[in-house]
């Protein structure tokens, strides 16, 4: 697999978000998965002057919830103030793993504080522009490990609803679809303040993704 120029290669195929390596249905299930189960906010954890902790760096192999997948960091503001990371998320089949099924462009704020870590990840199209109205928005996730692995856990959807009906956080549920979204709106500032005090291993409880380094 060349990672030396998956940004052009792919922007050459698609010219968008997913890259079309098999039939185009198999390659919206990675969007699919983050859009319609995990919850989104308008927008990200407040990374204050936090320093990009050097784990967001390299490749990376592991397990979505569904199958296997490649994780690429390919660039960061490292040992800047700007604790901010772009990469590839690479999905492969799970009966033949060197095959690539698609991949998603990304950009993450990571904020560091009370000795955790979190991302809030917005997806990217491959020339850096925004997705549609309906895919924008951030994922945020409490990244767990070290340098060598790590598993990247997402918000319960049960909590949030109750935090959001009972007014401890800023947000609507949109009961329209067939599985309700949940959409935060607090601003950055009060997201990290309200994660200063919050029990984290109940909001945070949804396995995501876990990752070794190549």
């Amino acid at each position: 697999m060349n990672l030396s120029r998956p940004a052009g290669y792919i922007a050459e195929i698609s010219g968008g978000l997913l890259c079309r390596f098999l039939p185009r249905s198999s390659l919206l299930l990675l969007l699919i998965g983050l859009s319609a189960c995990l919850p989104t906010s308008e927008h990200p954890i407040d990374t204050a002057s936090d320093v990009l902790p050097s784990l967001f760096s390299g490749i990376w192999e592991g397990e979505l919830t569904d199958g296997p997948a490649t994780l690429a960091f390919l660039a960061s503001g490292e040992g800047t103030s700007q604790a901010s990371v772009q990469g590839l998320l690479i999905r492969h089949r799970a009966d033949r793993p060197s095959i690539n099924e698609g991949w998603l462009a990304f950009e993450a704020d990571i904020a560091s504080f009370r000795g955790e870590i979190f991302a809030s990840l917005k997806l990217r199209q491959m020339d850096g522009r925004t997705v549609s109205d309906g895919e924008d928005g951030y994922y945020l996730f409490r990244i767990v490990g070290s340098e060598t692995s790590f598993k990247a856990v997402g918000m319960n959807d049960l909590v949030l609803t109750e935090l959001i009906n009972r007014g401890a956080l800023e947000g609507h549920i949109d009961k329209s679809a067939t599985v309700p979204r949940i959409r935060l709106t607090e601003t950055a500032r009060a997201l990290r303040a309200f994660l200063v005090t919050a029990d984290l291993d109940e909001l945070f409880s949804d396995p995501f993704a876990h990752f070794a380094r190549r």
